[in-house]
C-alpha cells in the first residue's frame, strides 16, 4: 500500500508526499526483516535447546553401528534364532514395531533398525533406492556381529527393502513376511504440493517452526516425545523428499526380480471393508484393488501365505500387532524346520 501510495504520489507530482512514503516503507521493510530475523535466531536457540535435551532424555536404544563413514542405528532384542529383522515403510523409524518387537522377543532374537536419514541413523550419501538399502542393511548387520539365517519383515515400503535383500543374499534369508506390503506396480504420485511441504519442513525445522506448531512427531502417548525427538530435525525431511522420488526407479528394480522359490513367505494385509461406511464412493474401488496387488506379492513364492488383519488400515502393526507377531512366529516355524 506505501508502495502504490508513492507512485500516485510521483504520477501527481506530490514529490515531497511520494519521497515520505518511499521513506516510511524503507523503514517498514527494514524493521520487518529485523524482526523475521529476531525471531529466526529465537527459533533456531529453541531448536538447539530442545534436541540437545531430548538428546539426553531419548538416547538411541540400540547400537550406531559405522557402515563406511556413516552410522546406521540397529535395536536388537531376544535370544535364539532365526532373527527377525524389521523394516518400516516409506517414512519411519524403529518406533514403527514398538507393539511388535517386544512380543516377538519373547519367541527368538529380533532387530529393528532406522535407514539412513531416519530416527537415530546418519543420513546416507547414496541413493534411496532398494538394491542401495538392500546393501546398507546387510553391511549393517554383518558389523553388528548379527548372524543368519534371517527372517525378514517389511511393512509398505520396506517391502522393497526386504525383497531386494532376499534376491541379493538369498542364504543368509529363511523366510519373508511383508505387511501390508508396497507393490511395484502401484502407484505413489509424488505431488507438488507432497513436495512443497517436505521442502517447508525441511527448511524451517533448524528454525523450531515445525516443533513450535507441533507438525512433527504423533502417535501413541507414550512413544509421541521419542517420536518428536526423532522427527523435528531437517535430514529427516530430505531424506524423505529423495526417498519419495526415488520411488519409480525403485518399484523397476522390484519388477526386474524373479521369483524366490519355496522360501516361506507371509503376506498380511489391511482389512479391505474396513471402511465399508465411507461416504466416499471410490473406497472400496481403490481397497479392492490393493487387495489385488496384496495377493499379486504371493506369486514371489511357491511357499505363500495370506492373512487379512480385520479392523486394520494401512499401519498393521500398530492397528494389529497380535496378527503380525503371529505371521513372524508361523514364518520362523517354518524356516526352523526347513533347515533341519
Amino acid at each position: 500500500m506505501l508502495l502504490l501510495a508513492a507512485g500516485v504520489a510521483a504520477i501527481t507530482a506530490h514529490h515531497d508526499v511520494s519521497r515520505n512514503t518511499l521513506r516510511a516503507l524503507r523503514y517498514v521493510l527494514g524493521t520487518e526483516v529485523a524482526f523475521v530475523v529476531a525471531m529466526a535466531a529465537v527459533g533456531a536457540i529453541y531448536q538447539a535447546i530442545s534436541t540437545n535435551r531430548e538428546q539426553r532424555l531419548y538416547p538411541p536404544p540400540g547400537q550406531l553401528v559405522d557402515i563406511g563413514g556413516y552410522r546406521l542405528h540397529l535395536y536388537c532384542s531376544g535370544q535364539r534364532g532365526p532373527t527377525v529383522i524389521l523394516d518400516y515403510g516409506r517414512v519411519g523409524s524403529y518406533l514403527d514395531w514398538y507393539y511388535v518387537q517386544p512380543q516377538v522377543a519373547r519367541f527368538t532374537r529380533v532387530c529393528s533398525y532406522d535407514r539412513g536419514g531416519y530416527g537415530w541413523s546418519d543420513p546416507s550419501p547414496k541413493p534411496r533406492l532398494p538394491s542401495v538399502m538392500a546393501e546398507e542393511l546387510h553391511t549393517l548387520l554383518g558389523k553388528a556381529g548379527e548372524k543368519p539365517p534371517y527372517v525378514l519383515v517389511g511393512h509398505s515400503f520396506g517391502s522393497f527393502d526386504v525383497l531386494m535383500y532376499a534376491h541379493s543374499y538369498r542364504a543368509e534369508v529363511a523366510g519373508i513376511v511383508l505387511v501390508d506390503g508396497a507393490h511395484p506396480d502401484g502407484r505413489l504420485p509424488f505431488y507438488w504440493r507432497d513436495k512443497l511441504w517436505l521442502r517447508a519442513m525441511q527448511f524451517t525445522a533448524p528454525f523450531g517452526l515445525p516443533r513450535w506448531r507441533r507438525w512433527c512427531g504423533d502417535g501413541p502417548a507414550e512413544i509421541a516425545p521419542i517420536r518428536t525427538a526423532i522427527f523435528c530435525r531437517s535430514h529427516i525431511y530430505r531424506t524423505d523428499y529423495d526417498q519419495w522420488a526415488a520411488f519409480p526407479e525403485g518399484a523397476d528394480e522390484i519388477r526386474r526380480l524373479g521369483t524366490l522359490g519355496d522360501l516361506p513367505l507371509h503376506v498380511v494385509s489391511r482389512d479391505p471393508d474396513r471402511g465399508s461406511g465411507s461416504d466416499d464412493p471410490t473406497f472400496s474401488a481403490r481397497e479392492q484393488h490393493w487387495l489385488k496387488l496384496q495377493q499379486e506379492l504371493l506369486k514371489f513364492s511357491t511357499n505363500a501365505t495370506h492373512t487379512i488383519a480385520t479392523a486394520s488400515g494401512h499401519d498393521v502393526m500398530m492397528d494389529r500387532p497380535d496378527v503380525v507377531v503371529e505371521a513372524i512366529r508361523k514364518t520362523a516355524e517354518k524356516a526352523t524346520k526347513s533347515r533341519r
